[in-house]
């Protein structure tokens, strides 16, 4: 049984899934209260809430119905969907989902990565959330096709006995997170994501991992969009100061314990400056000498750079791009140089005198 502090993370991390529109799904024993949770956020959010239960449904309550209007072939919508379409900004919640039959699965897939029912797009500040009890305790369940299961991120939902001790006496606990700037989530995403691929160059082996079990295969696993997930979840759990271990549950989530496990030991072992104080001081700044770190450098000046540029940024970030290709990585210089050149100021020339090493790599891929 999971423990008070458990219990929190995993209901914060399921508030920043649904606040950062990251289809997720909870994993849980009947009666353990995840309908409830569900209308306690919506409630909290004031977010339109719409509830279906996948097991009794079929493939065209998500795919809509073919129907012909003056000729024109077209595919009607649901009524929940059209529902959420009106309101642009609901959650849509599916109870039940590992109990629907592989043909219901498939048809909620344009509904959890596309956002569309029919012809009929529900809004990108649609929330999608779902629901299941393991296999093992369902009635008729069946294992989450993969191509479903990695749409999701997967949260294991337990209630502790001093929650429902509690909540039987008239307190059910809830739990609240911080609504961040925008400014602060993008920020905090584009440093994730660059840490991130600092990781996957080290680990290219861990880009896509497919699980050999059906059981497996039915929940985390790493690949290219969950990546991307674990980017935008672990950059929300920065922007709203939240602690290690909703990093740990949203990440997990994700891409499942392994590579979960590898990515946060990376995470919390690179240490790195920050780009702004490299711009600070950009003469005095010292190239890493692992090729990851050094990744992780060009990644999030360019970052900073799209964000803020000036021809002394610009050009600070040229002098990096120098130093990287002297320390015997014009490859990776040359990546880095295309986005490079391609935001250059009006007014900023490559200086041919400061980036002898770099300058001849531009001109013969004929980037200048």
């Amino acid at each position: 049984m999971a423990s008070v502090d458990e219990y929190e993370a995993t209901y914060k991390t399921l508030i920043v899934c649904i606040a950062a529109r990251i289809p997720v799904i909870i994993w849980g024993p009947p009666g353990q209260g995840k309908t409830s949770v569900i209308k306690r956020i919506a409630a909290d959010q004031g977010r339109s809430l719409e509830i279906i239960l996948a097991s009794i449904r079929e493939p065209q309550d998500f795919a809509g119905l073919p129907m012909l209007s003056n000729g024109v072939a077209t595919i009607r919508p649901p009524d929940w969907a059209q529902r959420l379409a009106e309101c642009k900004d609901g959650i849509l919640f599916t109870d039940e989902v590992n109990t629907a039959p592989p043909s219901v699965q498939a048809a909620l897939l344009r509904v959890c990565l596309d956002k569309v029912a029919g012809d009929c797009h529900l809004g990108d500040d649609t929330s999608v959330v779902a629901a299941a009890n393991p296999p093992e305790l369902a009635a008729d369940g069946w294992d989450l096709a993969p191509p479903l299961a990695n749409r999701f991120c997967h949260l294991n939902w337990d209630l502790p006995a001093e929650i429902v001790r509690d909540g039987l006496a008239g307190n059910w606990v809830s739990y609240s997170v911080p609504t961040p700037s925008q400014k602060a989530i993008e920020e905090a995403t584009i440093a994730e994501s660059a840490v991130l691929a600092g990781f996957l160059t080290s680990r290219p082996d861990l880009t896509t991992v497919l699980p050999k079990s059906a059981v497996e295969q039915g929940r985390a696993f790493p690949t290219p969009r969950s990546w991307e997930s674990v980017a935008k979840l672990s950059g929300w759990v920065t922007a709203t100061n939240l602690g290690s271990g909703v990093r740990r549950i949203a990440v997990m989530g994700c891409v499942g314990p392994g590579a979960a496990a590898e990515y946060m030991t990376y995470r919390e072992n690179t240490d790195l400056p920050n780009p702004e104080e490299i711009f600070a001081d950009v003469k005095n700044f010292k190239l890493p000498e692992r090729m990851d770190k050094i990744y992780v450098i060009g990644a999030s000046l360019m970052a900073v750079l799209r964000n803020k540029t000036t021809v002394e940024r610009w050009n600070s970030v040229g002098t990096v791009l120098e130093m990287i290709a002297k320390s015997g990585h014009p490859d990776l210089a040359v990546t880095f140089a295309r986005d490079w050149i391609r935001i250059r100021p009006d007014n900023a020339t490559p200086d041919k005198a400061l980036l002898r090493s770099l300058v001849p790599l531009l001109t013969e891929a004929k980037m200048i």
